[in-house]
């Protein structure tokens, strides 16, 4: 079987296993909700109306029809599951208005608010749960060895570099990196630590290709001279082995270039990223009342913090920093003190929890990400915001090139994609792809989403390495 037909069918089956799986969430769930309503005490109604079987099945066609409608069935080989979970979500809440709308105007049946509540308790771990099941299941039964596709990357740039890391950190994308093409290092040399090694140079792509049994070349040289670029593409022609390459797009990130065609001839532009004035609203309301709602659950642990780190080191208990925020403007930043007085405030982080300029306390801190609870004041006074790029130091920004200057054009947050991504082992400057990402997509149901996600990662201890 040639590899398009194993990628076709490994789709249908995965789109046909999605389909099934979710049809039997859904229908359980609405089943399952009108069940936990009839028998709640807390139901108004004195007797509850009998569903027929009709009303859950073409329910859960108005749920299958608006997943279909968000983009949820699209099997995209994107790394960012965020986006995707916010698009089930919004699917579940729109197809239950439509869901309550049919049973009003058909007069089958009227659904109760505590029915509402109960059916979107469980109908969304049910959805999500059944998902995980399925991408694992395809995941043994077809994501094998067998049918992995096997990459050649030409170019051991930063650029290859950050592939072979996405390869590595998403084993569902079912490729394998077999080496570089690269013309100036050495055969033999260990790229990363993985280890992937350079196999040869770009000239002697045809060799490397039949001896490899590679399936598709990636070509990561956007700074190559442009005749470079097309010998490589015209061998994996001459090949028949596929193939993909980064352009040179004058260091302008990927998702903001839109492409239209005039006549045949291909048009590059920059999409506009624009948020709409309610979203902002909403996301400063959200702001609002979040931070308050921690700063006063959390009073008493504040105490208990500034006790400790007063007993185990000298010093104060909070740490203030000139950061860089919104369009370039400087603020304090607020944290707990977690490393010793005589450390120096404007040096890189650590990464390290054995950095001796960190304390006992401090360690703790830093790992259960609690340091962080001050920044609740800067958003309040409107520096920060809960989610969003993280700020940096005034001497990092200024190193910032034109792509990197991109992430002030939001309020810098608390928590980000990228700490929950897993590329926290880079600086946050140089995952700008990240931020570009959360600034595009930005939305409140999106922030809910990775505010969830952080609390999982502080719960495991995954804070600051």
């Amino acid at each position: 079987m040639e590899l398009k037909q194993i990628s076709g069918v490994k789709n249908y089956f995965h789109w046909a296993f999605l389909f099934i799986s979710d049809f039997i969430a859904i229908y359980l769930s609405l089943y399952a909700g009108h069940y936990l309503w009839v028998k709640s005490t807390f139901r108004l109604q004195s007797s509850p109306p009998v569903i027929s079987p009709v009303f859950y099945i073409v329910g859960t066609i108005i749920f299958i029809s608006m997943m279909v409608w968000a983009g949820t069935y699209k099997l995209q080989n994107s790394v960012f599951h965020e986006l995707k979970l916010r698009n089930l979500i919004g699917a579940i809440f729109y197809s239950y208005i439509l869901t309550v709308i049919f049973g009003f105007f058909s007069k089958t049946v009227i659904i109760g608010r505590l029915q509402a509540v109960y059916t979107f308790a469980i109908i969304i771990p049910m959805l999500i749960t059944s998902r995980f099941l399925v991408d694992s299941l395809m995941a043994k039964i077809i994501f094998s060895n067998k049918n992995r596709k096997n990459i050649l990357i030409c170019g051991a740039g930063d650029t290859g570099k950050r592939l072979v890391s996405a390869v590595r950190k998403y084993p569902k994308l079912n490729y394998h990196v077999v080496g570089f093409l690269d013309d100036r290092l050495e055969k033999g040399f260990q790229v990363t630590s993985n280890p992937v090694y350079v196999l040869d140079k770009t000239e002697n792509i045809h060799d490397v290709v039949k001896n490899e049994n590679i399936d598709e070349v990636w070509i990561a040289m956007p700074r190559a001279e442009r005749d470079n670029v097309i010998n490589l593409i015209n061998s994996c022609n001459l090949l028949g082995v596929a193939y993909k390459f980064v352009p040179n797009l004058n260091e302008l990130a990927l998702n903001q270039v839109c492409v239209e065609s005039l006549d045949g001839v291909p048009l590059f532009g920059i999409k506009s990223i624009t948020v709409r004035r309610f979203n902002l609203f909403l996301k400063r309301g959200f702001d609002i009342i979040f931070s308050v709602l921690i700063i006063a659950l959390s009073s008493l642990l504040w105490g208990l913090i500034a006790v400790l780190i007063k007993i185990d080191s000298r010093g104060p208990v909070f740490f203030k920093q000139k950061r860089v925020g919104y369009k370039g403007k400087e603020f304090l930043i607020y944290k707990f003190r977690s490393m010793h007085e005589d450390a120096k405030p404007y040096e890189k982080t650590p990464t390290n929890p054995a950095d001796p300029r960190i304390t006992k306390v401090g360690r703790f801190l830093r790992r259960t990400s609690l340091d962080e609870m001050p920044q609740f004041i800067n958003v309040l006074k409107g520096d920060m915001s809960i989610v969003g790029p993280r700020p940096e130091m005034p001497f990092i920004v200024k190193g910032y090139d034109r792509l990197q200057r991109e992430r002030l054009n939001v309020k810098p947050g608390i928590t980000g994609l990228w700490q929950i991504s897993g590329d926290r082992s880079l600086p946050i400057h140089e995952n700008i792809y990240h931020d570009l990402f959360y600034i595009e997509h930005q939305s409140p149901l999106l922030d809910l989403i990775i505010v969830f996600e952080t609390i999982i990662f502080a719960i495991k201890g995954r804070g600051a390495y």
